[in-house]
């Protein structure tokens, strides 16, 4: 009678053992034998590189579980995704604000060079005297040299008339020689004629 209580009792401690480890067990069987890839993408387990113990025996590399990766996963998930948010928001409204920054920056920027520009327009409005001077003698150099190639080409025009002309009186000239040479020619011949 007691063996048999004895072993009932052994069986019940068995059974409430195995309830309470089957979880954690569970989760350190999901990760066990993973290779290195495999048990990068699980976010439950993590790889553990091959290792000497200081007792001098190698350890291989292996995949395990995660520490306080258990039930409580999912709250830390929970966590994790209102900190990002979070983050999210707080990056959101910095970016905001810089954008506004940088749009008053340029505002600044485009009114100094307004500024400037209106400045040098007004510099530029009051000439000096020696400025007056310079832009008197470029406008009297410039009309010297517009009346002399005026004269240039008027005196251009005058010499080809004038060689116009005496190409024109030569030409008339050779005409009456050759006339005349024709004429003097038709006479001879006709007197030639006549004597014979």
């Amino acid at each position: 009678m007691f063996r048999f209580l004895n072993g009932k009792m052994a069986a019940l401690a068995f059974f409430i053992a195995v309830l309470f480890v089957t979880p954690a067990s569970a989760q350190t069987a999901a990760c066990k034998g993973l290779g290195k890839s495999q048990c990068s993408a699980k976010d439950s387990c993590s790889y553990v590189k091959s290792f000497t113990r200081s007792d001098g025996t190698k350890v291989k590399a292996f995949c395990r579980k995660k520490p306080g990766k258990g039930a409580s996963s999912s709250s830390t998930k929970k966590k994790a995704v209102k900190k990002k948010a979070k983050k999210t928001e707080s990056t959101s409204s910095s970016s905001t604000t810089r954008k506004k920054k940088k749009a008053a920056d340029e505002t600044v920027k485009a009114d100094d060079k307004k500024a400037k520009d209106t400045k040098k327009k007004k510099k530029a409005k009051k000439p000096t005297k020696a400025d007056e001077k310079k832009a008197a003698d470029k406008k009297a150099k410039k009309e010297k040299a517009k009346a002399k190639k005026k004269a240039d080409k008027k005196k251009a025009e005058k010499k080809k008339a004038a060689k116009k002309k005496a190409d024109a009186e030569k030409a008339k000239k050779k005409k009456a020689k050759d006339k005349k040479a024709k004429e003097k020619k038709a006479k001879d011949k006709k007197k030639k004629k006549s004597t014979s």
